[in-house]
């Protein structure tokens, strides 16, 4: 056995913790050698669910907090020592999960960290949204498909012609046209390529994730933009965070060398089957078992779809791919060809990204990354070592939900809730208008029309629904007074002055035994898992070296207590 030690240091080492050290570098304890800081300590008492967060914001609460803490690294070393790491079902899932976690903290390391939006943007940005545009496109493949349609038109083609010949896209029988567009709500790669082009100009191939498109502009007018400055801004940033991600990704797909076969994906979309309906997916007409497969035949399931340095996709590899799909997801013919190599292109990059983060880019050489990787990982191993040793263990009688019900039956007694309607306005003489008009018969709903200045209550026709005390606390005290049908005086509130009526009231009611019953199980498994797992980490806890710096608690402060969450 090994012990459990609580160490005051020393006035020298102390000077020398606090002299050289970051407070948030400040280590609270170790155990078995990792160390909590001050850092550590603070980011969990951020994210902690409610229920480990201590009441009061003291060096008392401070240690229970860490106490928490310690339990965790404690129950993940138990964790690794059973070997759960080594079991098949937690690598499968950790590769699940590390994968996109790779990526996200690629995207946002190398290019969302990195964006700036200036005033100057978002008002330029904002002059173009004042523009809409009727369009066309074309979408092919590959690049060197839409650089050779291209030089088709600038030699004389006609555009609408070339799309019924060569475009995936599903408005190629309409001749490749899309409509209508208006800035702001365009795909941004369109809305960049527009904003140099003019009446009857054709765009160079653009890059999106169902090929290369050409963009041909029929029409350009000046409009008032339904949206404002503040949109413009997050549209602004999401362009910037979206165009780097499609750099890097198209840097990757030339790295390496990924190229698809026009004639495959012809017969890879015309293997599929008619559209299923959403609605016969919804309602589990259509499922999994009776859903009509894509259907490619024999002499073509070898031929080569998509091709890249590391591999080929064929069709027969195609087939395996849509049938692993959710229904929803599957590629659609009213989707056109492009679905197909959208679908392929997320296959593809859901391999290669990964790699390409943390071989080439090295994303886990970044200390910050790893250790939330980490974290991530220790957080699954506690979890199932909390399944396996403790929530699995646990079983509820019949009686003993019985008894809970009889002993806590105040405790499940639903509250009133009422369904008001609300009139706000700025000044109380308007207020006063509206009480006298209600109480003298009118509609309510008419002067929530009339007189409210809330557009959000306006939709509703002013009505909260069926709402518990606490919910508008700013005029709870009058309107829990009022009878079903009483309307208020005018209540002052921080935002306006507000007239209430009363519209219903459920009163409060106590559930029977079968409606309580799930709850009861639920609470009483609650008590009882953990009743047993703080036998467990008395026992567990002895097996690890736990030092605890306590004097170092002082550098570290409670973002959060289980009163104010």
């Amino acid at each position: 056995m090994k012990r459990v030690s609580i160490a005051i240091l020393a006035v020298i080492f102390l000077a020398t913790v606090f002299g050289c050290t970051k407070r948030e570098d400040v280590v609270l304890a170790e155990v078995n050698g990792k160390k909590i800081t001050v850092k550590d300590f603070e980011d969990a008492s951020k994210v902690m669910e409610n229920k480990y967060l201590p009441k009061t914001n003291d060096l008392a609460g401070k240690k229970e907090l860490l106490n928490h803490i310690i339990d965790k690294e404690v129950m993940a070393l138990k964790a690794k020592a059973a070997g759960y790491e080594k079991e098949k079902w937690f690598v499968d899932f950790w590769e699940k999960f590390k994968n996109p976690f790779l990526v996200a903290a690629m995207e946002n390391e190398y290019i969302i960290k990195k964006i700036k939006v200036t005033d100057q943007e978002v008002k330029d940005y904002f002059d173009k949204m004042h523009y809409e545009y009727t369009l066309s496109q074309i979408i092919v493949p590959n690049e060197e498909d839409a650089i050779a349609v291209r030089q088709k038109i600038m030699n004389g083609a006609d555009f609408a012609e070339m799309a019924k010949q060569y475009s995936m896209g599903p408005s190629a029988r309409d001749g490749g046209f899309i409509g209508t567009q208006t800035v702001g709500k365009m795909y941004w790669w369109i809305e960049e390529a527009l904003f140099n082009m003019k009446e009857g100009d054709v765009s160079q191939p653009l890059r999106t994730n169902s090929g290369y498109a050409l963009i041909k502009v029929h029409r350009i007018m000046k409009i008032q933009p339904e949206l404002d400055m503040s949109y413009a801004r997050k549209r602004v940033k999401a362009i910037k965070e979206k165009k780097g991600i499609e750099k890097l990704k198209a840097k990757i797909e030339k790295d390496i060398g990924l190229k698809f076969l026009p004639d495959a994906i012809d017969i890879a979309y015309n293997s599929l089957p008619p559209d299923v309906p959403f609605k016969d997916i919804v309602t589990y007409k259509v499922t999994r078992q009776n859903a009509p497969k894509v259907n490619v035949p024999p002499k073509y399931k070898d031929m080569i779809l998509c091709q890249y340095n590391d591999g080929v996709y064929t069709l027969r590899d195609f087939e395996k791919i849509y049938e692993s799909l959710p229904l929803p997801e599957r590629p659609r013919r009213e989707y056109g060809k492009a679905n197909i190599v959208e679908e392929m292109h997320k296959v593809i990059f859901d391999k290669v990204l990964p790699v390409y983060a943390e071989k080439q880019l090295h994303i886990l050489d970044i200390p910050e990354i790893k250790q939330k990787l980490e974290s991530r990982r220790e957080q699954f191993l506690v979890y199932k070592l909390y399944q396996d040793q403790v929530k699995d263990r646990v079983s509820v009688t019949e009686r003993e939900i019985e008894d809970y019900y009889n002993k806590h039956l105040d405790d499940f007694i639903k509250p009133e809730r009422r369904d008001m309607s609300i009139v706000l306005v700025k000044n109380l003489q308007k207020a006063k208008e509206v009480v006298m008009k209600a109480k003298n018969g009118m509609d309510f709903a008419r002067l929530v029309a009339e007189y409210s200045e809330d557009p959000k209550a306006k939709e509703n026709n002013g009505r909260t629904g069926l709402v518990m005390k606490g919910h508008y606390p700013d005029i709870d005290d009058a309107a829990f007074k009022l009878p079903e049908g009483g309307i208020s005086d005018p209540i002052q509130t921080p935002r306006g002055w507000v007239v209430v009526k009363v519209e219903k009231i459920e009163r409060g009611q106590v559930p029977t035994l079968e409606e309580a019953a799930q709850s009861i199980s639920k609470a009483i498994k609650s008590e009882k898992a953990e009743r047993i797992l703080q036998e467990k980490l008395k026992r567990w806890r002895k097996n690890y070296d736990i030092v605890i710096y306590e004097k170092n608690l002082k550098k570290a402060k409670l973002m959060r207590t289980r009163s104010q969450s």
